[in-house]
């Protein structure tokens, strides 16, 4: 950061390559967040399939025993 910020500077005043250098690292931050957001939603909740099928046969095989 600091050697683009020297870089601008040696054609802009010291505070304006600061602030251009914060503008792009701004929207660079912006633009990430966006595409993380979106990933998020389209993301789906884990089921844990083993668990719900071992439940479903424990609850198939109470059933079972409490009609005897």
């Amino acid at each position: 950061m600091t050697a683009a910020v020297a870089a601008i500077a040696a054609e802009l005043p010291l505070w304006a390559s600061a602030l251009i250098i914060a503008g792009a690292l701004l929207l660079i931050t912006a633009v990430m967040a966006m595409v993380g957001r979106s990933m998020i939603r389209k993301a789906t909740p884990a089921a844990p399939r083993r668990t719900m099928a071992s439940v479903r046969t424990d609850v198939a095989e109470i059933k079972e025993r409490t009609r005897r």
